[in-house]
């Protein structure tokens, strides 16, 4: 058995993006009559995950400069999104959400659901909560110092699709 305390410390870094097929395992889920807000866009003009999303057919409105903790759009119904790996940026996002109570689907690493923090953000609010499980590791976009995005299959970790009041059926939540 390993703990995580006798490792050396992880580096974490913001700056990697979901793939096109992050969005495409679960296309037979995300609503195409909804509008959906791609949130977590702050300072990422790399990103093509809005662009995804609306390649399969999905109403998407983002904004590059737009700090979601501060300000959100007046109109959408629910948010697909990849937050941020850092844990207090995460946790404030996380926070923000349960405040706006839309439905949502996020990426995060699967080890997130054991956080004592996921208890305290959801509170009485947790029966909303499902996981989606996907097929083996999801592995990300890399922006590179040539300001090029890569796609890296080095992913440390497993992630999941954490979703909140979006009322999936049980044959859905373990992906093929």
């Amino acid at each position: 058995m390993a703990n995580l305390k006798d490792c050396n410390k992880f580096n974490i870094h913001n700056d990697y993006y979901t793939p096109e097929y992050a969005w495409k395992n679960i296309n037979h889920i995300l609503p195409k009559d909804k509008i959906i807000w791609e949130s977590c866009m702050l300072n990422s003009h790399k990103s093509k995950s809005a662009e995804y999303l609306s390649k399969l057919g999905c109403n998407v409105i983002y904004d590059c400069n737009m700090n979601m903790l501060e300000k959100q759009p007046e109109n959408f119904d629910m948010i697909v999104s990849n937050p941020p790996f850092e844990t207090d940026i995460k946790k404030n996002i996380l926070k923000k959400f349960v405040e706006l109570d839309k439905p949502f689907i996020i990426i995060m690493n699967s080890m997130n659901v054991y956080s004592n923090y996921i208890r305290d953000i959801f509170k009485e609010k947790f029966k909303y909560l499902q996981i989606i499980n996907p097929k083996g590791k999801i592995h990300f976009d890399k922006l590179l110092d040539n300001g090029k995005l890569e796609h890296i299959k080095k992913t440390s970790f497993y992630c999941i699709y954490l979703c909140y009041k979006m009322n999936i059926k049980n044959e859905d939540l373990w992906l093929q």
